[in-house]
């Protein structure tokens, strides 16, 4: 079947900056793209967004109002980044009222962040390398949830290649190869293909027809991240 006759897949992004920065959507459907898979990407997504910020229409976010009138084949969940650590049952609250909005045949998915210097709540777990992920797995146990483990990659990414920062200079923010590193563990996540030999950069033409770049980082580095993804989903 060609690609144009395939019928596309709907998936939606709720997040904040940790989705949006480095145009990670976009990043997603275009390795999508590359491996012969048809999907059609949306976000709804705000600057420091909580699940609560998105139900109450916080930031001008419309995600309810979105949520009630298209369905979507998935979705992906993802909190503040300390919203697990401080505020866990808020985020389990606002994950359940979301879910309810949902068609039965939608497939959940819950983003599971890093853990970055100085992030409030990291002296609660002082035996934990990384609590988010811990405390968001019980928001998925005992569901068909899957949890999109970032925050993990990241972990493993930088005890290998400490040397390759994965956030900006704010030390919270994913960089380029951060971003592009956590498109891999989506992707991934999502089709079920590793990333290895995905590309290294992707554009498309805006609507005046001048090329723009979703994403670019170097060739070693996109092996190294789509090798850390692959073997943190795939053990390969």
């Amino acid at each position: 079947m060609s690609l144009q006759a395939q019928e596309k897949e709907r998936i939606l992004f709720i997040g904040n900056s940790f989705t949006f920065y480095w145009n990670l959507p976009s990043q997603v459907e275009q390795m999508a793209l590359e491996k012969g898979l048809q999907w059609e990407i949306t976000q709804t997504t705000a600057s420091g967004a909580s699940l609560r910020d998105h139900w109450q229409g916080n930031k001008a976010l419309k995600t309810k109002l979105l949520l009630g009138k298209e369905t979507f084949d998935r979705v992906i969940f993802q909190e503040h980044s300390t919203y697990p650590l401080v505020h866990v049952d808020t985020t389990s609250f606002y994950y359940n009222k979301f879910k309810a909005l949902l068609a039965a045949k939608t497939k959940v998915y819950m983003y599971s962040t890093w853990m970055y210097p100085g992030i409030s709540g990291k002296e609660n777990y002082p035996n934990s390398t990384n609590p988010i992920e811990e405390n968001l797995k019980t928001q998925v146990a005992g569901a068909e949830d899957q949890l999109l483990r970032i925050g993990a990659a990241f972990e493993l990414f930088a005890s290998r290649y400490p040397n390759i920062e994965l956030f900006t200079d704010d030390k919270k923010h994913p960089s380029p190869q951060g971003s592009y590193l956590a498109a891999c563990v989506i992707f991934s996540s999502l089709s079920g293909q590793p990333s290895k030999g995905l590309k290294r950069r992707y554009s498309n033409t805006d609507s005046n027809g001048k090329k723009i770049f979703y994403s670019m980082v170097e060739k070693e580095t996109a092996r190294k991240c789509q090798e850390v993804a692959d073997q943190l989903l795939f053990n390969k």
